[in-house]
């Protein structure tokens, strides 16, 4: 009797050995397989094309023959802006715009992007101010181009933006 109670013990010691090699060895393949991934995941964030594709850029340039030489014009796109109106009704309408910027230079471009914050606040503080009736309308819309570019060279001197354009505009009637 003896002897088959060690035959027991045998076995059940060689499951448990196979079951520790095999974790063992799922370990030895899966954690480089894991490391090998996440470095491949790493290298294609780093130098893939959706990062350094010019057409995921937030401008467009444009390049002239002049009287002066070839010159370049950048149009630099800024989201879509979203503030409120006042209406004659004492509530608020919404008006929505997209604007993008004409810039003489690329480096001006790094510069811009860094007083993004500053631009946002000044158009959402001047449009908060103003009434629907104000800017509907051409000669509204011309005004109102006119007043945020004035504000917006002030914001960014001694940057020079040559022009904004409207690109959409909308006001939502509450």
């Amino acid at each position: 009797m003896a002897e088959i109670d060690d035959f027991d013990k045998q076995d059940e010691e060689e499951e448990e050995s196979k079951k520790k090699v095999n974790k063992k060895k799922i370990l030895l393949f899966l954690v480089p397989a894991l490391i090998a991934i996440g470095i491949a995941v790493g290298l294609y964030h780093t130098f893939g094309s959706s990062y350094n594709d010019i057409d995921s850029l937030p401008y467009d340039v444009l390049e002239q023959d002049g009287a002066e030489g070839k010159q370049s014009t950048i149009f630099y796109d800024l989201p879509e802006i979203t503030a409120p109106l006042q209406n004659a009704e004492g509530g608020n309408d919404i008006v929505s715009f997209k604007l993008s910027m004409e810039l003489t230079s690329q480096e001006d471009v790094k510069k811009i992007e860094i007083l993004l914050p500053r631009f946002y606040d000044l158009i959402l503080a001047h449009t908060r101010e103003l009434r629907s009736e104000e800017v509907s309308g051409s000669e509204g819309l011309y005004w109102l181009k006119e007043e945020l570019l004035y504000r917006m060279n002030l914001a960014a001197a001694p940057i020079k933006i040559a022009n904004i354009n409207f690109k959409s505009f909308e006001i939502q009637k509450k």
